[in-house]
């Protein structure tokens, strides 16, 4: 009787464990997607700023906007609609904040950001996806631990990438 008391203590106990805090399962590689999504600004959107995207590109805002991402979810190069705006974005950066999440940063400039900033779900039309093999190669020509996270999971669902 003891033994099947240990195996229900365990089957209790495992019924608890979560997948690690902060980690969202990905999304299926759809053409419509429901993301959580939120706009930043910061130094790039300041005049005469050097600052620099993952892709060494400035921090765009216009017809197509810049957008971070988890590049091993979204690769850099991915250009997407926002459907409730019609606002065009494609993902030239990456962030700490988002590895592991099924979330985007859509870059605004700095007055409009503070109007539009907090976290909310929108439904997204990728209207053309990046490359994981050149993700992989941006990713690693950077020094960060962000990048090394990022990679680590690009390569293990996207063996393509190696």
């Amino acid at each position: 009787m003891r033994p099947f008391a240990a195996f229900l203590a365990l089957v209790a106990l495992a019924g608890c464990a979560s997948p690690e805090s902060g980690y969202d399962e990905p999304l299926a590689r759809d053409v419509y997607q429901k993301v959580n999504v939120t706009s930043y600004a910061g130094a790039a959107s300041e005049a005469g700023s050097p600052a620099a995207t993952a892709r060494s590109t400035r921090y765009q805002s216009g017809s197509i906007s810049s957008a971070a991402a988890d590049w091993a979810r979204w690769p850099a190069g991915t250009l997407f609609r926002v459907l409730a705006t019609g606002e065009l974005y494609e993902v030239d950066d990456f962030t700490d904040d988002i590895v592991g999440k099924n979330t985007l940063l859509l870059y605004k400039p700095a007055a409009a950001a503070l109007s539009n900033s907090g976290m909310h779900y929108v439904t997204i039309e990728i209207i053309r996806w990046g490359g994981f093999p050149a993700s992989a190669a941006l990713l690693r020509q950077q020094k960060s631990s962000t990048s090394k996270k990022i990679l680590v999971e690009l390569v293990a669902r996207h063996p393509e990438a190696k």
